[in-house]
């Protein structure tokens, strides 16, 4: 009993997957109800222009003139918003801005327009819109239940009862079997992302450090890099010396010292950055935002504390790392030229001592300038 009441919960609140899962396609569900949104909007918006059209010359269909008219002009604008918005949190509230709008019309059309005829429009909408959307089933059900209550009291208020009385059986009976069609979409559609998400991560993850692959880096970098405005910092990153340590201590040593690099990438930088691995030993980290030089040495020096804790076999030899950095906008505002700066940096703490850091100059000569 407890566990179908738990696999029923977790059906209403994320679809059949779990929360941990649902966070992790989170974006992906955005981007998807997004495009979604925008292709409904426009296919709205054609119909109620033809619509539009149609009631400049049928008879039948003048009385609704201004509502198509409003209606076309709303989803318009809902297509130019979704198209436009940069902030992905916003989309769901426009998909149920877009929900209301059709429900309203539909309201309006089956009762106030139409009081002697069956609600259909009302009910094939009960059944596709929440097809169309991916969102927590409790809040989508919900919300059509709200919209279903207000539909039965207008209905009541406009048609003869027992009409009224069989349009809320239609529409109780179209809002549940939504619903579990609904559930039933979503979760196939959820297992896909997820699917889909695990194979690219695999794909994109180096198995030694889990930092990313060079491909990986570079493809999500710029994206980051928009994302912040083009604020932050480039740091390119090799191990000391480590052909040596290779060839002294042997390659397991050396696949240590990789992968307890990895785990000090992920330990000292911001989780919201990127880390990857490009080589044997180079790796190159991106700190999105605004970054005080005051606070990255902070951070590079708990992180050089963590590589030198790592010590050889006989304990002789003590791990070293050297950086360079290069900051965005400032050292360049393409992930191309800020590599390279970044890479003479780097160049030039080789020849300081061990783990030592540079940063491009403020008003020095820089590449791609």
């Amino acid at each position: 009993m407890k566990y179908m009441k738990d696999k029923l919960l977790n059906y209403m609140l994320y679809s059949g997957v779990t929360k941990q899962e649902y966070e992790k396609i989170k974006q992906e569900i955005q981007e998807k109800n997004r495009s979604v949104l925008s292709l409904t909007a426009l296919c709205l918006v054609v119909m109620f222009s033809g619509l539009l059209l149609g009631s400049l010359f049928l008879e039948m269909m003048k009385p609704n003139h201004s509502i198509y008219g409003i209606v076309g002009l709303s989803f318009m604008l809902i297509a130019i918003l979704s198209r436009r918005i940069e902030n992905k949190s916003f989309v769901l509230p426009l998909w149920y801005m877009a929900m209301t709008i059709m429900c309203v019309y539909a309201i309006i059309l089956n009762t106030v327009l139409s009081n002697n005829i069956s609600a259909t429009t009302f009910c094939v909408i009960m059944i596709v819109a929440p097809l169309l959307v991916i969102d927590r089933p409790w809040r989508l059900f919900g919300y059509f239940a709200f919209i279903t209550l207000i539909f039965v009291l207008v209905d009541f208020s406009q048609k003869a009862y027992y009409l009224a009385f069989t349009d809320t059986v239609n529409a109780l009976c179209c809002i549940f079997l939504g619903s579990v069609i609904h559930i039933n979409i979503m979760n196939t559609k959820l297992r896909e992302m997820l699917q889909r998400h695990y194979i690219e991560a695999e794909r994109d993850t180096d198995k030694l450090t889990g930092c990313l692959t060079k491909a990986a880096f570079e493809r999500k970098i710029t994206k980051e890099m928009k994302d912040s405005q083009y604020q932050g910092v480039l740091l390119v990153m090799d191990l000391d010396h480590f052909k040596s340590i290779n060839d002294n201590y042997g390659h397991v040593f050396g696949d240590m010292v990789l992968r307890t690099m990895g785990e000090c990438l992920q330990k000292s930088f911001p989780e919201t950055g990127l880390r990857g691995r490009f080589g044997g030993d180079e790796f190159q980290v991106w700190i999105s935002g605004k970054v005080e030089k005051r606070e990255l040495t902070l951070i590079l020096n708990g992180f050089f504390s963590d590589i030198h804790a790592i010590k050889t076999p006989d304990g002789k030899v003590e791990v070293a790392v050297s950086v360079g950095g290069a900051m965005c906008p400032r050292d360049g505002m393409s992930y191309q030229v800020l590599f390279e700066n970044a890479d003479a940096s780097l160049y030039a703490a080789k020849k300081l001592d061990r783990s030592g850091y540079v940063f491009c100059p403020e008003n020095g000569t820089k590449k791609g300038a």
